[in-house]
């Protein structure tokens, strides 16, 4: 399993956590109409923060990942951040296009 793989993994439990962690929050404000006095509430939300932060770490170790991965090849790179999957779909197809048309494969 590689480093990428890990991380992949790491980040899609992270994320389910937060998820949970949301619904929880949302639960214990329901049942408190007093916010301030809800401590319930005030626990999940920590925990959504502390889920927070550990998934944009991970992100941050991906990003360091691929950077020193170029270095090492001796290759400039500017990692600009992440985006929806549904766009890395779009610039995938669109790689594909230019690398058919530049080398003529249908």
């Amino acid at each position: 399993m590689s480093v990428v793989d890990i991380l992949r993994k790491q980040l899609i439990k992270l994320q389910k956590e937060r998820e949970e962690i949301t619904l929880e929050k949302g639960l214990a404000a329901r049942d408190n109409n007093d916010l301030r006095e809800n401590f319930a509430y005030d626990y999940w939300v920590s925990q959504e923060e502390l889920i927070t932060a550990r998934i944009f770490a991970t992100l941050k170790e991906i990003e360091h990942f691929y950077s020193t991965y170029k270095k090492l090849q001796h290759k400039e790179v500017e990692v600009k951040g992440f985006r929806s999957k549904k766009e890395a779909q779009a610039a995938f197809e669109e790689g594909l296009e230019l690398y058919a048309k530049q080398y003529k494969i249908k």
